[in-house]
């Protein structure tokens, strides 16, 4: 699942380096930007978030407690209940589409013609939405199944659509980026098409509907009620990074053409870490900890949440150190050609390193997050996400003044620090996690042992980055080529952290013996 999923965020960042090549990162592209930001939000709320939050572990429980059969009979329904229900929000969301841009973009509302031509992008874009989220729901279905590749792919056939539109982009269209925002609604179309064929191939979900057994559809309506209750909290707790992001395009609107994009652009490279290791583990943390919770196994429950939060600081806390000190090398080498000058290589830049201060908080709560879904509380991480949005609201309007558009990237990752230390809070005394006991054993599984854990990997992480700076320094001198320049010093860097904490055994330990621990598939 990780592997593909690299692979995905790989793709992405191929989409953007073509986007960015063909629109730059000013008002063209911020058209386009606004008018994918409302599907994608969607997109990433239920591919990655709500809507399986909600579902995955009602349906876990059923299948332990009153069999696959029944399980798969409640999900069709759920399915195709919610799938009724987006498309007639779809409808209308198109009827209304020019009210919601409004709130969308209000530092354009003096230009008429850039609304209209945002307007016309979104009505095309959300089509995207219920179709992303019908792939996202029989997911639910392939993750159980432990085919955690099979959700994990799909990004990957929406970022070839968008690639290829790219070369059809002109100033001959009505809305220069009109091929981008087709693209968009193909790839879900092709997107739902492969997800059905690997979910008949492999026999995961039988898409047929078997005649009504009264007794039984009476039992299955209690459960989706219970799974429409904790919908609604797990779409504002689990998507509050996604909420404080369409926040961030709000505001940045207000700045000038220009900041969506440099925002966008940022925040597209800081994801990786989060896209690759926070989605990873939080996908198959949420089925293993719903397997632990529905057997009320609170050792092996609290045993893969430490673990969880461990691999997650190994990955995200270098990931931070490097995008920090070489945040210009990477906009530059990444997006600096066609329409993207050097100007918007530095406003990039800056974004990026705000963002990248927040890239560890972003993978603990996504790691966080589970421990409260799997139990079926959706509440608590939706009144933390409340008081984040409001956080992040007065930290942006505030920072912003000052900083331009990296005082809005700055509040995100503040406020994300301040919510998984709430998240931390609240699992230490609920008994999820166990509480501070001064011990350097490396088999004790409580949180003291997680923040020394934290400071061996800073140390290691400003070993590396020392490391690469005086390469990247004796390199630049030499004039070599920047794009050999990245790639060497990932190589090197990625050499030099594993190869130091490899000596230093700072490496989980999970990680090189799989058989000691992995997260469990439901039969």
């Amino acid at each position: 699942s990780a592997i593909l999923t690299f692979f995905s965020r790989i793709s992405g960042f191929i989409r953007d380096i073509f986007i960015a090549a063909f629109l730059g990162a000013g008002i063209f592209s911020d058209i386009f930007l606004i008018a994918f930001k409302l599907p994608n939000l969607f997109r990433r709320i239920t591919a990655e978030g709500a809507l399986t939050s909600a579902c995955l572990p009602i349906y876990t429980k059923l299948i332990e407690q009153k069999g696959k059969s029944f399980a798969d009979k409640f999900l069709k329904i759920f399915i195709f209940r919610t799938a009724f229900f987006l498309f007639l929000l779809t409808i209308i969301l198109q009827i209304i589409m020019p009210f919601c841009i409004y709130f969308l973009a209000p530092g354009f509302l003096d230009n008429s013609l850039v609304l209209d031509q945002i307007t016309t992008l979104t009505r095309i874009t959300i089509i995207f939405m219920p179709l992303i989220s019908i792939v996202a729901l029989l997911g639910v279905a392939t993750n159980v199944s432990g085919k955690f590749w099979i959700l994990s792919f799909s990004p990957i056939i929406l970022n070839l659509c968008l690639i290829i539109s790219c070369f059809f982009i002109s100033d001959n269209w009505t809305v220069k980026s009109l091929p981008l925002a087709l693209a968009t609604v193909v790839g879900g179309i092709l997107q739902l098409i492969f997800t059905l064929i690997m979910i008949k191939k492999f026999g995961i979900l039988k898409l047929s509907f078997e005649s009504k057994n009264i007794k039984e559809y009476s039992q299955i309506k209690l459960y989706l009620k219970r799974t429409w209750k904790k919908f609604l909290p797990a779409a504002f707790g689990g998507g509050i990074l996604q909420v404080n992001l369409l926040v961030d395009t709000v505001l940045a609107s207000l700045l000038g053409f220009g900041s969506v994009s440099y925002l966008y652009f940022a925040d597209r490279i800081a994801q990786l870490p989060l896209g690759i290791i926070g989605i990873a583990l939080s996908t198959a943390l949420l089925t293993s900890l719903s397997k632990s919770s529905a057997i009320k196994d609170t050792k092996q429950f609290s045993k893969e949440l430490i673990i969880s939060l461990k691999i997650g600081l190994f990955f995200s806390i270098p990931a931070s150190f490097v995008f920090i000190n070489f945040s210009e090398l990477f906009i530059k080498v990444l997006f600096e050609r066609g329409e993207f000058s050097s100007l918007e290589t530095n406003q990039t830049a800056q974004a990026l390193i705000a963002y990248a201060f927040g890239i560890p908080a972003f993978i603990i709560i996504k790691s966080c997050q589970p421990a409260f879904l799997a139990d079926g509380n959706t509440k608590t991480p939706m009144y933390i996400g409340f008081i984040l949005l409001l956080l992040n609201v007065f930290l942006s309007y505030t920072l912003m003044h000052y900083l331009k558009h990296s005082g809005i990237a700055l509040a995100t990752s503040l406020v994300s620090w301040t919510g998984s230390i709430m998240y931390i809070v609240l699992l230490i005394k609920k008994g999820k996690i166990s509480k501070f006991k001064f011990t350097f054993k490396y088999d004790q599984f409580n949180l003291f042992v997680v923040l020394i854990y934290a400071l061996k990997i800073i140390f290691t992480s400003c070993l590396m980055v020392l490391i690469m700076k005086s390469i990247f320094y004796i390199l630049n001198l030499i004039k070599i080529n920047e794009i050999f320049i990245l790639l060497f010093l990932l190589l090197f860097g990625m050499l030099t952290f594993f190869s130091i904490t490899y000596f230093l055994k700072y490496i989980p330990q999970e990680l090189l013996k799989i058989n000691v621990f992995k997260f469990r598939k439901v039969n």
